[in-house]
């Protein structure tokens, strides 16, 4: 059944189906609710997804050499200054996404990475403390922390597998699996947390990361080629690659003499949002310093009417163009920190096929891989571009199921169970309607069907308990006093 079909269901069984869209919306709304409680109660093995996790060597002087000629790179910095200069430009900063809010080491001392401004630049998140040098060697950019997908739920497993690099065909796999350590065995254990290797042996989950919410907006009409009608847009902070929540949506009218948008991005307050630029005095980050933003549309929307037609369903606006054969086509416009606002103005870039937005709240679940990956299956330099470096690891996680926003949208969990989440929605509502005794009803009915649910969709491993003896004996087999070792 997909969202109508549920819908119409909850009516029929409660024999009541006004045609009004805030009533739709709000059964709409306990219907996710009921998916959702459904969805995590178990680690139902049709909630799982394989997915890849790029790995990121050290970045240093001798690492990305494709623009230097191969001679090596030196940085400039100076006691009281925030910005580190390079002596020539590196292709794998352009992925600003990946390396700020990473530590960067300096004659021994680590720095943390606050906005890197282009290639050859980068900002710290506090003045540089060691002595002027105009020419430093001994410097190097790490990625210690992962930050796991924004729909994953839990991480089940990560491991180093033969694939989907695999240097001999048909190959044991090399590594195997990373193993989970709990950060209080981390911190009893005391694991040196810069000890780095080509692979990791495992990884100790870290705090969960909040970015800070966006606020609101305001929109006017300019010239482009969008068509004429209504349009409803909102916006998110993008901060060390990580999402912020939604800011409040905004709708606006386009006419045959004004067919583009100019986004503002404001605070509450009704003032702009934008970092200052850099001064050499600045002792710390500027309040909005690395906070890019970038820019969503509503497709759950009726742009005849200006009305919504269901939950929004937010999609990116990406950077479009007049012609397809474009790299950046498809890639979301990234709006900078120092900029106020954006327009936009082609059709191209309000694709109804464009990635969704994930409702993550602003937090990210990140991971310390140990030791940390310093290493590359293969290595392949574009000239005069960049270096890429192939390592990545394979992971298992419980995903987090995608809203069900519009009306064909369909429940990603098998079709036989879908009556589940009626029952688990009527529950509710005649809770608030008062109803005790039919909340009840539903109750059970839920209890008794997600048993079934159990028994044919949760992973069961099958095992023997033995109980075995051990000693140190003469003569047996087994093991012996020398052959014990504390953590190999």
């Amino acid at each position: 059944m997909n969202l109508i079909a549920l819908r119409q269901k909850i009516k029929n069984i409660t024999d009541y189906s006004p045609e009004l869209q805030q009533f739709n919306d709000q059964l709409d709304e306990l219907l996710n609710d009921a998916y959702y409680a459904l969805w995590t109660m178990k680690r139902w093995n049709f909630a799982t997804k394989i997915d890849f996790l790029q790995f990121h060597p050290d970045i240093t002087s001798t690492t990305d050499t494709e623009y230097s000629a191969g001679a090596e790179i030196t940085i400039l910095v100076t006691t009281g200054d925030r910005l580190v200069q390079l002596s020539n430009s590196i292709g794998r900063l352009d992925y600003v996404d990946v390396w700020e809010g990473c530590p960067i080491e300096i004659n021994s001392d680590e720095y943390i990475i606050s906005k890197i401004i282009n290639n050859q630049q980068i900002l710290l998140t506090e003045s540089f403390k060691g002595d002027t040098a105009a020419a430093l060697t001994s410097w190097k950019i790490k990625k210690r922390y992962y930050t796991l997908p924004e729909d994953c739920a839990e991480l089940l497993y990560l491991g180093h597998r033969d694939y989907p690099y695999n240097s001999n065909s048909g190959a044991y796999p090399p590594y195997g699996k990373a193993t989970a350590i709990l950060p209080r065995h981390d911190e009893s254990y005391g694991l040196r947390v810069d000890y780095d290797n080509v692979y990791a042996e495992a990884y100790i989950p870290s705090p969960t990361v909040p970015i800070q919410s966006a606020e609101t907006l305001s929109l006017t009409t300019t010239l482009g080629a969008l068509n004429v009608g209504f349009y409803e847009f909102c916006w998110a902070f993008v901060k060390d690659g990580k999402l912020s929540p939604l800011s409040e949506p905004k709708t606006i009218e386009l006419n045959l003499e004004a067919r583009g948008v100019n986004l503002s991005f404001l605070s509450w307050d009704g003032n702009t949002i934008v970092a200052d630029t850099y001064q050499s005095n600045d002792q710390q980050p500027s309040q909005w310093e690395g906070y890019r933003k970038v820019i969503f549309w509503n497709k759950n929307f009726d742009q005849s009417t200006g009305e919504r037609i269901g939950l929004p369903c937010w999609l990116q606006v990406t950077r479009g163009g007049s012609t397809r054969n474009d790299s950046n086509y498809l890639k979301k416009i990234i709006v900078a920190d120092t900029s106020s606002a954006q327009t936009i103005n082609s059709p191209t870039q309000l694709d109804n096929g464009s990635k969704r937005y994930i409702e993550i709240d602003g937090t990210h679940q990140t991971i310390r891989p140990y030791p940390r990956v310093n290493g590359y299956d293969e290595k392949k330099v574009i000239a005069a571009k960049e270096t890429i470096y192939t390592k990545e690891g394979v992971m298992r996680y419980l995903k987090k199921p995608k809203d069900m926003l519009l009306g064909t949208d369909s429940p990603e969990m098998p079709f036989e169970f879908h009556q589940l989440i009626v029952y688990k929605a009527l529950e509710e509502i005649y809770l608030k309607l008062g109803a005790q005794s039919l909340a009840q009803t539903y109750e059970r009915k839920y209890t008794k069907e997600i048993k079934q649910l159990e028994k044919r969709y949760v992973d069961k491993v099958d095992f023997l308990v033995q109980r075995g003896q051990f000693g140190f004996f003469p003569g047996r087999v087994g093991y012996t006093s020398n052959d014990l070792r504390y953590l190999g």
